[in-house]
């Protein structure tokens, strides 16, 4: 019988990371989940996401900045993935995101690995961000010059950049997944749509902003499913990049209507316009994902079939 393979998953205590490394263990990898510091020292939600994947993974502290102990998890487990999750993003909606923070962990952390990782057949799957695109009333392509807004998005294409050139140096294959807006279990408290839901369901209602910004938004298992995909797709070129995303600009003001209409809440209690928008707040942000489509053979669900789950 053939050993499972083995992933490792870094940045596991966030919402994203959590479900990556679940997707991966319930799909017979087997997973060694990365922390940063000892399980114990973690709180809130981070907590309660390390606990909801601790029966299906190895729990691994190890500080990505150590050299050493990056090179002691390769030799012991032998991955045959390393899913990068991990980043800074700490006020990352902020123009005072801090660069000097992000860059020492999002790009300067890179080379320790992949230098770890050459001569390996260990690929790496890096997750981007839809903040490396410039604004635009298009849908972004993989192709696009980017020139980003924000300094979050400038710290996560300098990411996607050196990634190539380490790809190329260290003759690793690489793969960037660019993702859009996650909608699922174990998202931050308090979120909005976290807040709309709660809100619907003691029949409360709630203040809102006009909400006709325009977002791409797909359920994080879906995300998750892309990664796998993803990390069967080495063997094809040394390094491409895939924007996972719905391919759909959906107006924030109709999913919250969808909403009302899966929990059968009266809509008037979704009271749009009572604040203003965040300024400078982009209007349309969407990815076009034919591209994972035809050489993944990836789809994502519908946004309603998520939503229902996770009222559920």
């Amino acid at each position: 019988m053939p050993s499972k393979k083995v992933a490792i998953v870094t940045g596991v205590s966030s919402f994203v990371g959590m479900h990556l490394a679940r997707t991966f263990a319930g799909n017979s990898w087997g997973v060694s989940a990365v922390t940063s510091r000892p399980v114990s020292t973690y709180d809130g939600i981070r907590a309660q996401r390390l606990a909801a994947i601790s029966q299906d993974v190895n729990l691994v502290q190890c500080a990505l900045s150590d050299t050493v102990q990056i090179a002691k998890l390769i030799n012991d487990t032998r991955p045959d993935v390393w899913v990068h999750h991990a980043a800074y993003a700490d006020n990352y909606t902020s123009r005072d995101y801090d660069l000097g923070k992000s860059f020492a962990m999002n790009v300067v952390a890179l080379e320790p690995l992949y230098k770890n990782l050459a001569g390996t057949k260990c690929g790496v799957i890096v997750t981007g961000s839809s903040w490396e695109y410039t604004s635009s009333d298009q849908a972004d392509l993989e192709s696009d010059v980017c020139w980003p807004d924000m300094p979050y998005g400038v710290s996560k294409l300098a990411e996607t950049v050196e990634s190539h050139r380490l790809a190329l140096l260290y003759d690793v294959p690489t793969r960037v997944a660019r993702i859009y807006m996650p909608v699922g279990t174990y998202d931050v408290p308090g979120k909005l749509i976290d807040s709309v839901i709660s809100a619907l369901l003691k029949g409360d209602s709630i203040d809102l902003s006009p909400c006709t910004q325009q977002r791409d938004f797909l359920g994080v298992n879906d995300i998750a499913g892309a990664y796998l995909k993803l990390a069967d797709d080495f063997s094809r070129q040394i390094f491409d990049i895939f924007n996972i995303c719905s391919g759909e600009a959906k107006e924030l003001r109709e999913l919250l209507e969808e909403l009302c209409s899966i929990t059968g809440a009266d809509p008037v209690l979704l009271k749009f316009g009572v604040h203003e928008m965040r300024p400078g707040e982009a209007m349309v942000l969407y990815g076009d994902n034919a591209k994972a489509a035809t050489l993944l053979g990836w789809q994502p669900k519908p946004i309603e079939k998520t939503l229902r789950s996770l009222i559920k």
